[in-house]
């Protein structure tokens, strides 16, 4: 203003260049000048600049007008309402209307229209207009901006009596269902749109390709204006009242569940490879035409809707997009490639990707689980939050939403795009497609889950949507037959159906029975009845093949610390045998506070509560300081992990991956600390959640031999896997994969206990091997999948049970259970006399000892120094000996 001749309050202050002179921070600028009064005067500069000149032409609403009108009313409490929220609607989002946004105000009550004024008043102030979807930014503290203007008027001011009218009863209509949904966002995008991290042991993470906003705008598109030929997605019946609304959040929290399984869980738009041959571990690429035995080409409609079925696109030639999740740093390792339809003159032969070797080769003639060995018009792989497939689902979107009901001049929301030919269009990187990816998901549960009606059976879903409703929600078979439905065509198995679908997809059930019960009574907070033990179960395999189970996150925080701590051992001995008490030291910190962890493990973290160690390097974790509490470790690409005295790691609460996990030729070395698996805090617990969690994982990650990780273990380590006092235990030490292998010297390794069953000390999987030369173990140890754990010293079995002792006269007697080819080998060494003489022929006691195991002197236990230690496993490190 000063440099343009007029007149200037502040003239030697640029509030462009230092805006922070506002609250009288960067003064020294202006001479150390402070302007106390600036804080307000920018505030009322704003106001009267976005609220007292505020008009919106289209709704005919001004602010000073409203004013006078409000006061020449009385000051009703209602009125009162109204306006202020059309104020906090005017101030933080530009628009007086509720609905002139998708986007949130803040603390909003659903009270009819009694606040309507503040949010307009509020949204003019905060964001320029007057309509409550007028700006995509949301009115922050819309409740305080209510109850102060509130005090203000009635309690400061006297004005009015408005205090004593009664509220009206709710609408309950689909403006009243949007605006619950809007208080329900941090919920709904904590628990339900949120992905995990399948390489890091399915971490959570806000999911990138399903949001709040696109959803909130795609359920508005098929509830409040339909997606074709009056198809709307239900959501409210105002004629049913609460009863109608509450019917509409279980259709809703259905439809949910199924989207969580079979899309967000992944973060994937297409679908992806997860069908491959268990012995060779490859995935035909022809899995672009189907998986599960299916083929997804010839899925036509039935007779009387044939003419909505897409036509075959035998010259089409289309890639899947990639999501932003499926490149570095989410993904660690090669993977099949996306899914892709091309001519036979052009391919031929599709072929595999191999996952040992991660190859791929595309002049093999490889088949898919249906026969395919090449991708000729294979475009119609599953596309959307439910993974819509086949030629007839995309026929009908088409028909009812896309170019060709323009073409026969019907209304279409996308009158430009042609899914027929292009069904890609779902997931490509406009903008609008994060809309559309719901779009397509609720169309087809408009169309084979609300219309679905068995005239054999009258079995109609709206009709059982409201039966489940008024029986207390608590009959577990309803959702069972809504996923069958949608799955298999049918709500009874076996399916004899026209539409039935020949496959197994519906082995999401067990997961998807679980979300849907967790959004009903979590997060929308319906009153569920507890599910009857005799509530029906999922038809024959109804567990997932490919999917593990994906629960919602509770965002409660928990009421204690973890008592997980590793305590002292006694290892029993029987007589005669001299017994030799190994003790498990306390390792970590005893404090006056309690140290509580930051969230539930269920929460969605953003590189929060893991750390991972992937630079090759070697990193040591020796004290307090250089310690981890409520906090999982990633070790891989060939990096060293080195626990010393004094140094523990401890996952957070209720987590479901490990405290710490070897992966891809990494390596492990414990001379002392302690490792804590999560304790399953029963006091915020639901769903999968009441197991504890492992203490310390050595994987292969890769496939190949070369890969495998290796850990080693002596005197002073403690390996303990979580409590949990209503599921199972975690295991202490898992190894899992050929190549991987650990050797234990020494240590203590206890197996969480459970009151459904407790941990594993050690449980050996997938051709790895574990060579035992001295420890303490407590809980079961279990040998399976062609895995192999090795004792070295005098040993006897006798059916389970495995006793005898090391070298060291340390005493073992532990239960070890073997199944599908694990293998229990028992090794005699030359240092150490048995009771039992060796023999030539196979025995218990094999004569060749594969070690050299030092001699010890009158039964002394024989220990290094942690000096000494320190230095050996330097110098091996050093010489590159250290296996």
């Amino acid at each position: 203003a000063y440099d343009e001749d007029r007149p200037a309050r502040y003239p030697t202050v640029d509030f462009c260049k230092i805006p922070s002179v506002l609250c009288n921070t960067n003064v020294a600028q202006y001479g150390g000048v402070v302007y106390p009064e600036l804080r307000w005067m920018v505030a009322f500069h704003q106001w009267i600049e976005g609220v007292q000149s505020y008009s919106n032409d289209d709704t005919k609403w001004e602010y000073l007008p409203q004013l006078k009108l409000l006061v020449g009313k009385g000051l009703l409490k209602s009125d009162v309402r109204i306006f202020i929220d059309k104020v906090s609607s005017v101030l933080t989002r530009g628009c007086d209307e509720y609905f002139c946004s998708p986007h949130t105000i803040n603390f909003l009550e659903l009270k009819s229209d009694v606040r309507v004024f503040i949010d307009k008043v509020s949204s003019v102030l905060t964001r320029g207009c007057d309509e409550y979807f007028c700006s995509p930014h949301t009115i922050n503290f819309l409740e305080q901006r209510r109850d102060n203007f509130e005090t203000l008027i009635y309690d400061i001011f006297k004005l009015g009596n408005g205090r004593f009218e009664p509220e009206p009863p709710p609408f309950y209509d689909y403006e009243y269902a949007e605006k619950w949904l809007h208080l329900k966002r941090p919920k709904i995008e904590g628990n339900i749109l949120t992905s995990k991290h399948h390489e890091l042991g399915r971490v959570q993470y806000y999911s990138q390709a399903y949001r709040f906003l696109p959803f909130i705008s795609a359920l508005r598109t098929t509830a409040k204006y339909g997606a074709g030929d009056g198809r709307y997605f239900f959501v409210a019946d105002p004629g049913e009242g609460l009863r109608g609304f509450n019917a509409g959040l279980v259709n809703l929290a259905s439809f949910l569940a199924n989207a969580m399984a079979e899309s967000i869980d992944h973060d994937s738009c297409e679908e992806f490879h997860w069908e491959k041959d268990i012995a060779t571990g490859r995935y035909a690429i022809s899995n672009s035409c189907g998986q599960n035995g299916r083929n997804y080409g010839t899925e036509s409609c039935p007779p009387w809707q044939s003419f909505m079925t897409c036509p075959a696109a035998t010259d089409a030639e289309l890639q899947a997009s990639i999501s932003e999740t499926s490149e570095p740093p989410f993904r660690l390792g090669p993977k099949p490639p996306p899914f892709q339809c091309m001519p036979k003159s052009n391919l031929p032969s599709s072929g595999f990707w191999e996952e040992p070797t991660n190859t791929l080769d595309n002049n093999a003639n490889y088949p898919n689980s249906y026969g395919r060995t090449d991708v000729e018009g294979c475009s119609f792989w599953g596309r959307g939050v439910l993974h819509t497939r086949g030629t007839c689902n995309f026929g009908k979107f088409n028909f009812h939403v896309g170019s060709r009901a323009a073409a026969q001049n019907r209304p279409s929301l996308y009158p430009d795009l042609d899914f027929c030919s292009d069904p890609g269009l779902i997931c490509s990187d406009e903008e609008r497609t994060m809309d559309i990816r719901w779009v397509v998901g609720m169309f087809e549960w408009i169309d084979r889950v609300q219309d679905y009606y068995d005239s054999a059976l009258d079995w109609n879903y709206m009709r059982e949507l409201y039966k489940y409703v008024d029986g207390g929600m608590s009959d577990d078979s309803f959702i069972d037959k809504v996923n069958l439905i949608l799955a298999r065509g049918c709500h009874l198995y076996p399916c004899s159906s026209y539409f039935a679908v020949e496959s197994d997809r519906f082995l999401y059930s067990n997961e998807k029975r679980t979300n849907f019960r967790n959004i009903l009574k979590l997060l929308f907070e319906l009153p569920l009845s507890e599910a009857s033990p005799n509530t029906p179960v999922a038809p024959p395999g109804g567990g997932s093949s490919f999917v593990q189970p994906s629960e919602p996150a509770v965002n409660r925080p928990p009421t204690k610390p973890p008592t997980v701590r590793p305590t002292t051992v006694q290892v029993q001995t029987p007589s005669p045998v001299k017994s030799v008490t190994t003790n498990a030291p306390t390792i970590l910190p005893v404090t006056a506070e309690p140290t509580t962890p930051r969230v539930p493990t269920g929460s969605p973290i953003e590189l929060s509560d893991i750390t991972q160690w992937n630079d090759g390097e070697t990193h040591v974790i020796n004290s307090k300081e250089t310690s981890f509490l409520d906090e999982s470790i990633v070790v891989t690409r060939g990096t060293t992990f080195l626990l010393e005295p004094g140094g523990y790691v401890e996952a957070p609460l209720n987590t479901n991956w490990p405290a710490v996990r070897l992966s891809i030729g990494s390596m492990f070395a414990g001379t002392g600390g302690a490792i804590n698996g999560s304790y399953a805090d029963p006091s915020f617990l639901e769903g999968e959640y009441e197991d504890g969690g492992d203490g310390l994982h050595i994987n292969n990650g890769q496939s190949s031999d070369v890969t495998g990780s290796k850990g080693s273990f002596f005197d002073g380590v403690v390996i303990v896997g979580g409590d949990a006092p209503i599921g199972v235990g975690g295991n202490a030490l898992y190894v899992n994969g050929f190549g991987s292998e650990a050797k234990i010297y020494g240590g203590s390794f206890v197996g969480g206990k459970g009151a459904k069953d407790n941990g594993y000390s050690i449980l050996v999987q997938n051709s790895a091997k574990v060579h035992v030369y001295s420890g303490s173990f407590d809980g079961e140890i279990k040998v399976d999948r062609s895995a192999e754990i090795i004792f070295y010293g005098c040993f006897k079995r006798d059916r389970l049970q495995v006793s005898g002792t090391f070298p060291d006269e340390t005493y073992l007697d532990v239960s070890i259970r073997t199944s599908y080819g694990g293998e229990i080998t028992l090794m005699a060494v030359s240092e150490q006399e048995c009771d039992t003489a060796p023999s030539t022929s196979p025995t218990n006691f094999p004569t060749v000892s594969p070690r050299p195991t030092p001699k010890y002197n009158h039964g002394d236990r024989n220990t290094l120094s942690f000096a000494e230690m320190s230095l050996s496993l330097a110098s091996m490190l050093l010489f590159g000996l250290f296996w």
